[in-house]
């Protein structure tokens, strides 16, 4: 009678760790197209926003790969146990993308965004909120009582 309900919140975890990861290679397209780079709290390292995308640093629109790529492995329902951890690494990973997003300065000059660079850091936020959601969910699922039915 239907699915159960962790094989819903894998699928939605992983949905929404796809959708963070996706969001994540916009931002970064676009910050190297817009020379953006990552400025956390103002610090920078010397390195060009290609060089600093690809070392995992960032850049001033979009997370440093390996938060995406953590979330999607997390996400990944690779023949596990219910188990809350998951849904707990993906809702950190999506609260790190979102202070991340605000303690860089070019988040607070959108006068200065280009149209892509606003909707990529629309799509970061969004993406970065529906990856919280997603994984608040599966922890709360993965530790619900389980009712097992009778067939």
């Amino acid at each position: 009678m239907g699915e159960p309900v962790e094989a819903n919140a894998d699928r939605v975890l992983l949905g929404a760790s796809l959708a963070f990861a996706g969001a994540t290679v916009l931002g970064s397209a676009v910050a190297i197209r817009d020379q953006l780079p990552g400025e956390p709290l103002g610090m920078s390292v010397p390195l060009s926003v290609p060089v600093g995308v690809l070392a995992g640093w960032g850049a001033g629109i979009a997370a440093p790969w390996p938060m995406p790529v953590g979330a999607v492995i997390a996400a990944a329902p690779a023949q596990r146990e219910p188990d809350a951890f998951p849904g707990t690494v993906c809702a950190v990973i999506g609260l790190g993308c979102i202070f991340g997003t605000l303690i860089e300065p070019v988040t607070r000059r959108p006068r200065s965004w280009s149209p892509a660079a606003g909707l990529a850091i629309g799509l970061n936020v969004a993406a970065s909120a529906a990856l919280i959601a997603a994984g608040l969910h599966h922890r709360a699922t993965a530790r619900a009582p389980r009712r097992h039915s009778r067939s």
